[in-house]
């Protein structure tokens, strides 16, 4: 069977559950003003982030923003925060909470097209041909490289790609093994607390497909162990690409890699675009070096 490609967008992130034959109910007075409370702690953690960020020029528009918080679900204690600017999406984070406390910061992009946009779903419906309407519409996410729509209709249930919308080759139980893939533990691969920016390194865009030295040559030779070489290559404004296979190699993840932040804790956080897009998402690079491969 033929590998599928899926071209990510560099995305930012709206709802955490969209019911497409609907919208979500109105919360009682009461409810809202709980809910409110409950934010406020990570209302405070997302805006430092917030803040930090946007000393960068591609995040300028985060200064004067302000920040719109759905939880994703169900049971991640994970949330989307939406960075707005004059009502207008500009940018996104995911958020984690730590189970001894406080938060850690999952990835972060610029951009209109968020992932999980009610736009993007819409679209992927129409494109699923489903025979009869679907029952119900649920947003999942592992990890930024496994984020998904799951779109039920019946007995069966199908599912998309959280930023593109492409239809994606699995099935619940794919989805399900996929998703129990073991990772180094969240605490070596996300900033938390007040950790500050120590760089920035931005890259113009260029075209993913231009190349495909991942069908040609062997992938840099990083590990978490050792990826200094990757900067060098980096910082010198080489035109590197990321990839990534999932679902035991029928879809195939691929990327620009167009920057890198590194916080004062230790932690890099990759700038990843897909072509023709000025989305871009920043992922935790342990992450990344822990389901893919880099190439020159």
């Amino acid at each position: 069977m033929p590998k599928k490609f899926i071209k990510f967008t560099a995305a930012c992130v709206l709802t955490a559950v969209v019911l497409y034959a609907g919208g979500l109910q109105q919360q009682p007075a009461a409810a809202a003003q709980q809910s409110t409370a409950a934010y406020e702690p990570l209302q405070q953690q997302a805006k430092r982030w917030v803040d930090e960020l946007a000393v960068q020029s591609s995040f300028a528009k985060w200064k004067s923003s302000t920040l719109d918080i759905s939880p994703i679900g169900p049971g991640t204690h994970s949330w989307l925060v939406l960075v707005k600017h004059n009502s207008q999406t500009v940018g996104y984070l995911i958020i984690h909470a730590v189970e001894a406390g406080g938060y850690q910061l999952g990835e972060y992009g610029v951009g209109s097209q968020p992932l999980f946009d009610g736009r993007t779903i819409s679209r992927s419906i129409k494109q699923l041909e489903l025979l009869k309407p679907a029952d119900s519409v649920e947003a999942l996410y592992v990890h930024p490289l496994l984020a998904a729509w799951k779109v039920t209709s019946g007995s069966s249930s199908d599912f998309a790609d959280a930023a593109s919308g492409e239809a994606l080759p699995a099935q619940s139980k794919d989805w399900l093994k996929a998703s129990e893939t073991k990772l180094p533990t969240a605490e070596r691969l996300q900033i938390t607390g007040n950790a500050t920016l120590l760089k920035q390194v931005t890259l113009p865009s260029f075209s993913t497909f231009d190349k495909m030295p991942w069908l040609t040559s062997q992938p840099l030779p990083i590990s978490s162990k050792s990826y200094s070489s990757l900067f060098a290559k980096i910082n010198n404004k080489e035109q590197l690409r990321y990839t990534a296979e999932l679902f035991e190699g029928q879809m195939l993840y691929v990327w620009s890699v167009i920057g890198y932040n590194k916080w004062n804790s230790g932690h890099i956080y990759i700038g990843l675009e897909t072509e023709n897009s000025d989305e871009r998402r920043y992922i935790p690079l342990l992450l990344l070096l822990e389901l893919g491969s880099f190439y020159l």
